[in-house]
């Protein structure tokens, strides 16, 4: 089962009960902290994960213009935007997380892109 359970900015969250099966992951780019960032910001801005959680994209069967990304955390976190005016944090139990990037559809040029913070 799939339930949404919070948004921040582009980014929406969902708690899931199980990965997806044979999907294709790569790892997640780190900031300083050493924290994953699943959204970056055109200001530097990333929404982020903790670094003790397990964190993967998927790449495979993923809507043009869209990221996917899939979280294991053993411990309760929080997704944090790592801004001065962040948006507010979206506290995390522990558990499986399922984190969809949006994106944006331009019917002028036909082209999907993901939407900006």
């Amino acid at each position: 089962m799939k339930k949404i359970i919070a948004a921040q900015g582009e980014v929406r969250i969902y708690k899931i009960d199980t990965l997806p099966e044979g999907m294709e992951t790569v790892n997640v780019e780190k900031n300083m902290r050493g924290d994953h960032i699943i959204s970056h910001s055109e200001k530097g801005h990333h929404h982020v994960l903790p670094g003790d959680a397990e964190v993967m994209e998927r790449v495979d069967n993923v809507p043009a213009g869209m990221q996917i990304f899939y979280a294991m955390l053993d411990n309760p976190g929080a997704l944090v935007q790592d801004a001065s005016d962040a948006h507010e944090k979206v506290d995390l139990d522990a558990g499986l997380y399922e984190f969809r990037i949006a994106r944006e559809f331009n019917p002028f040029t036909e082209e999907a892109r993901r939407v900006a913070d």
